[in-house]
């Protein structure tokens, strides 16, 4: 999916011009006329029902492209899940291995692309009181708005994750100031506090690609969202509370959801089959960590084995007490992508799993540790493994090393290292430095500093 190379004040003084660039991936129709050209989009159709079925299609897109594109890559690098191994198609990645950030690289394309989800989010809030749906009126508005801004909130806790002081709040033309990570934490949980009230009165959106406009499933999520930025917070008791109110069953995922239509492509699906030679795989500490106990299932659906047979990941990290055999150091002889690997692979971007592991650090760190093992003992069982027993700080570890391998290119990983000071390298960065577009365009932006965000061990 495109992501556009406009500044983001540019953006907040455009109409959404992007908000139907995937319409194609929904059974939906929308009105031609919304959008006759990409600069003359027509407003007032824009604000009506068929402009907000419209917009929600489009933010999903950009919600998706958002947390499995430069997020996921990076974050799944410099947490050594993936690397670049030398000599596959493309230099770039190597760089990033070394933790090389430009202004005008990822951290710009991710930046782009969050705050036209916020944009689109915006104008779904904005926009919808105006309309007049039909039937189920005052229902329907409430599932566009509350969906939006469970969106808006994940837009902003992320690049709040990533970047640390960011702009929560954007008024017309002008620029915005920007607040800490802690207020921007704060705002996503008014946010997802907000989403959880409209959700008590819903209506059936087709144009909603996860749930149709389930009100009982968005609350799930919501409350498993703000699970997520309360640890991340670590908030701790609050974590616990809302993640036991989240997400409770499998089936239930907010996914960004993908086809095999050129243009439509998931992310790690292109950089997996169409970039030349896959230039990221797994690294041999993550393969290794899988292949640490026995019978635990991920290996096989996480990665093809190589030719011979053999499931084997690039040594291209030095790690201690490891000393790489030859496969690992031979690019010819690793494992390859297969989970998010396809073209049409979807990518959670909030999951049972991750409430169920949120849930049991939360407990664990709260004094109830019992309760914490046996929500431990779900992802492990589910992974074919034992049992776990442990309790204090090994408790804690192994649900942090469960995290780290369950939420496979996730990025949350990235998050824990850097909250609980268990970074794999002193070297890593704490946090992506603002980004070109954002620095020409908004006087407001801050020095880049790692005390942007919150972290402790």
């Amino acid at each position: 999916m495109k992501k556009s190379n406009k500044k983001v004040l540019s953006l907040l003084m455009m109409l959404p011009l992007f908000a139907f660039i995937a319409i194609a991936i929904s059974s939906c129709d929308i009105d031609d006329s919304i959008n006759q050209s990409p600069n003359a989009i027509n407003e007032s159709n824009v604000k009506t029902a068929t402009g907000i079925r419209g917009l929600l299609i489009s933010m999903q897109v950009a919600a998706g492209d958002f947390y499995s594109g430069d997020r996921s890559r990076i974050a799944s690098m410099w947490s050594r899940q993936m690397c670049a191994p030398p000599g596959l198609g493309r230099p770039q990645p190597v760089s990033w291995n070394s933790y090389q950030m430009q202004t005008d690289g990822f951290v710009d394309d991710m930046w782009k692309l969050g705050y036209r989800g916020v944009r689109i989010a915006n104008d779904i809030i904005n926009y919808s009181p105006e309309v007049t749906f039909g039937a189920n009126n005052q229902a329907l508005q409430n599932t566009f708005i509350g969906i939006a801004k469970v969106y808006k909130a994940l837009f902003l806790g992320e690049l709040a994750a990533f970047y640390g002081s960011i702009p929560v709040d954007i008024q017309g033309l002008q620029a915005p100031t920007f607040v800490s990570q802690a207020q921007a934490y704060d705002k996503v949980q008014q946010l997802l506090t907000e989403a959880i009230t409209h959700f008590a009165s819903t209506d059936a959106v087709p144009q909603d690609l996860n749930f149709g406009g389930d009100g009982a499933k968005w609350t799930k999520v919501a409350h498993s969202l703000k699970a997520r930025y309360y640890l991340h917070a670590m908030n701790y008791q609050k974590a616990a509370e809302e993640a036991a109110l989240g997400i409770d069953a499998p089936n239930i995922v907010l996914l960004g959801i993908y086809n095999e239509a050129a243009g439509e492509y998931s992310v790690w699906g292109h950089w997996a089959l169409t970039e030349v030679g896959e230039p990221i795989r797994a690294t041999h500490t993550f393969v290794r960590a899988l292949q640490a106990e026995a019978g635990d299932k991920r290996l096989s659906e996480y990665f093809y084995p190589n030719s011979d047979g053999n499931f084997v990941g690039y040594a291209y990290f030095n790690e201690p007490g490891i000393e790489p055999t030859d496969d690992e150091k031979d690019i010819t002889k690793l494992v390859s992508l297969k989970k998010y690997g396809k073209y049409a692979d979807d990518f959670p971007l909030i999951s049972y799993q991750e409430t169920v592991l949120i849930l049991a650090e939360a407990l664990a760190r709260t004094g109830r540790e019992g309760e914490a093992a046996t929500q431990l003992n779900i992802i492990r069982n589910a992974a074919g493994l034992t049992d776990f027993s442990g309790s204090g700080d090994a408790l804690i570890d192994e649900i942090l090393k469960q995290k780290f391998l369950q939420l496979f290119l996730e990025g949350q990983a990235y998050t824990d290292m850097r909250r609980t000071g268990k970074k794999p390298s002193p070297n890593l960065p704490m946090r992506f430095i603002y980004p070109i577009t954002e620095k020409n365009a908004n006087p407001n932006v801050p020095a880049d500093s790692e005390g942007l965000v919150m972290w402790q061990k």
